[in-house]
């Protein structure tokens, strides 16, 4: 008879407390099995996409030396076949152990086997996928906010219980979930680690595509802060407002702010005021970079 499987616990209610071999009872022996490497697949529902090679051997090296310490977590799928049942088995958490222990070309390794209903496993299998990434902190941020969309999406789930089932407040989900509204070569460069989850959000912040490309590329190649970013965002909103109450902008600012920014290698604001007033305000990140800036204007 299958055991009931409740949803929502995480991992611990799933993997039992750790305990000294002497703590150990026969069942508890039991329940971890030896099953062949070529017998078990990777989760399709796996929310991380991204595994460092580099890593991979590093852990590959520490399992030659020490073994698989910790069990993989799989679930058993039973296929009908003309000779009877083959038994193959699904990775719900451990999928590094396992890419490790077939790079060494282990024949076996250590399995806790879960028995879940049909009905449960695709949900149980992504949520126990999701929740051990995060507790390792294996995922980048925009594969977080893809897993947690999944979540929201095919199995509508609201903000505040994902952040339940995952440790993190309703703001922190909503906020990384945020950046799937990027364009795709600003959530590329954060999930290779070229910008942080902050500088993305910081840019959802600026809505025009084109002064939000400029600032993008002024994160990549001058390195801006999150605050310079959050500063650019802000005065693009002012002057949307301004624009709105009716604050002379000549259009013509738009083209002089783009050129003065090129040839001076930082971002330039140019901030109309009323009575023809105005002023020009010119970023750098550090004092190098004023220097520069300085000798280019000078000259």
């Amino acid at each position: 008879m299958s055991k009931h499987f409740s949803l929502g616990k995480g991992l611990q209610s799933l993997i039992p407390a750790k305990k000294t071999q002497n703590e150990l009872t026969p069942s508890d022996r039991e329940s971890i099995f030896y099953v062949e490497v070529n017998k078990i697949a990777p989760n399709p529902k796996q929310p991380r996409k991204d595994f460092d090679s580099e890593g991979i051997k590093e852990l590959a090296q520490s399992i030659k030396k020490y073994g698989v310490l910790q069990p993989l977590l799989v679930s058993k799928i039973e296929k009908e076949k003309e000779r009877g049942l083959d038994v193959e088995y699904q990775l719900i958490a451990g999928e590094r152990r396992w890419r490790a222990a077939s790079l060494l070309g282990l024949p076996q390794v250590p399995v806790i086997i879960k028995d879940m209903p049909d009905t449960v496993a695709p949900r149980a299998t992504l949520e126990i996928a999701l929740i051990e990434n995060i507790q390792r902190k294996n995922l980048n941020p925009i594969e977080s906010a893809k897993a947690f969309n999944r979540l929201r999406e095919e199995f509508k789930l609201t903000f505040s219980e994902i952040a339940e089932k995952v440790g993190k407040s309703g703001v922190a989900v909503t906020n990384t979930v945020r950046l799937l509204g990027l364009p795709v070569e600003m959530q590329v460069a954060i999930q290779n680690g070229k910008m942080s989850e902050g500088h993305g959000r910081a840019l959802l912040g600026i809505s025009n595509p084109q002064k939000q490309k400029e600032v993008f590329k002024a994160v990549l190649t001058n390195g801006l802060t999150v605050r310079d970013v959050e500063n650019v965002a802000s005065e693009t909103i002012r002057k949307s407002k301004e624009a709105k109450k009716g604050v002379p902008n000549p259009a013509r600012f738009s083209e002089l702010e783009q050129n003065l920014s090129e040839n001076l290698g930082v971002p330039v604001i140019i901030r109309s005021e009323e009575k023809g007033m105005g002023k020009i305000l010119i970023r750098f990140a550090n004092h190098e970079e004023l220097n520069t800036v300085a000798k280019k204007i000078l000259d």
